[in-house]
């Protein structure tokens, strides 16, 4: 078992960070009237602003209306620009993406596909989900307004923010047209062209990647949909020693963690940190606990301490909205890290808004 998590942690006792500050960057119900599918909000500084994007949807989540949105603030997060589109509308679905700032540009990753498809089997039986047609996008905004980049990969749903790795290329984690984890790998500077590496899951539900990268190592850090371990589920991860090339067998970490996708960095200082949801004793799928952990050592692949981010409110039915699919980035010496928060419980699946917490670095 990959040691993950350094020493022990009880859930229940965790601390929030001081001065920890909350802000809703998307409101549905405010915004469009009714409860409608929102999911995969990302974050990134531009220019002295802050823009987050984020799936949307009036219909069914993973249908061919699905849109990505975008909004800036101006005031730290405290206000919003109107949502307008990054892509226009079309044949195919635009869903969640990432987000990578350059001196020029502010880029945009995301997959495009055609709703869903009979979803298949692993080789030992568990049920995985099918993005028809399923290709990565890229859009580039420079200051006026977003220009289409074209189809950049194949295969490929970007879940993680891109990093440098040691060989100049950049690095995405995420996963495939069939729900299994995988990385895109650029040609160096040239972000239109990607490449597609997955590693084996030997048959298991490892999907909706993480990463970490140190010299020419990358450790994915997965959602694990297949295996429990003393009734939790448990991050499973996968390591890679030649900058994503190729990978080591898949196995399962100490540290309990929700299904639903993690989101890995790094400080500015080198130290990791990871944003996940807590697997709960009795509740291993619940999404109403959202961490933070970070690591000691620069350069790490593994957390030291813990701390509450957010707790979703209690129910009439005493179960905690779902918080869930986390992005963070660091800008200056504060750390912004947004997710899904569900704002209208029994009305549908990922029926969210979009939240930003701030956390002062100083106060961790």
């Amino acid at each position: 078992m990959y040691e993950l998590l350094k020493g022990e942690a009880d859930y229940h006792t965790l601390r929030r960070p001081a001065n920890i500050e909350y802000h809703c960057a998307f409101d549905t119900v405010r915004e469009t009237g009714e409860p409608h599918f929102l999911h995969g909000v990302a974050v990134e500084g531009w220019r002295g602003r802050l823009a987050v994007c984020f799936a949307y949807n009036d219909k069914a989540e993973n249908s061919i209306t699905e849109q990505l949105l975008v909004r800036w603030s101006d005031d730290d997060g405290k206000s919003w620009s109107k949502a307008e589109r990054i892509a226009p509308l079309s044949s195919h679905a635009n869903s969640h993406s990432v987000f990578l700032s350059t001196e020029d540009a502010l880029w945009c990753f995301g997959p495009r596909f055609r709703g869903l498809g009979e979803p298949p089997l692993t080789s030992k039986g568990y049920r995985m989900i099918h993005f028809v047609d399923l290709q990565m996008e890229a859009w580039c905004f420079e200051g006026a307004a977003w220009r289409a980049m074209g189809v950049v990969a194949d295969d490929f749903w970007p879940l993680s923010a891109p990093v440098r790795m040691a060989d100049g290329n950049w690095l995405l984690a995420g996963c495939d047209t069939r729900w299994y984890a995988a990385v895109a790998i650029s040609h160096g500077n040239d972000l239109l062209h990607w490449d597609v590496v997955k590693p084996d899951t030997d048959g298991e539900c490892f999907t909706e990647a993480g990463a970490w990268t140190r010299g020419g190592e990358v450790l994915m850090v997965m959602r694990n949909q297949s295996l429990q371990t003393n009734g939790k589920y448990h991050a499973a991860v996968a390591l890679s020693r030649d900058c994503g090339r190729h990978f080591e067998p898949c196995e399962v970490s100490n540290l309990p963690m929700a299904t639903t996708k993690p989101f890995c960095g790094r400080l500015d200082d080198g130290r990791p940190f990871m944003v996940f949801n807590a697997s709960l004793d009795g509740k291993p799928n619940d999404r109403g606990l959202m961490l933070l952990g970070v690591g000691d050592e620069p350069g790490g692949f593994s957390l030291d301490r813990l701390f509450l981010l957010d707790e979703g409110a209690v129910t009439p039915e005493e179960r905690r909205l779902r918080l869930s699919y986390p992005y963070a980035r660091q800008l200056g010496d504060r750390l912004y890290i947004c997710y899904s928060y569900e704002s209208a419980p029994g009305t549908g699946g990922n029926h969210n808004d979009a939240m930003l917490t701030v956390v002062n670095l100083c106060d961790l």
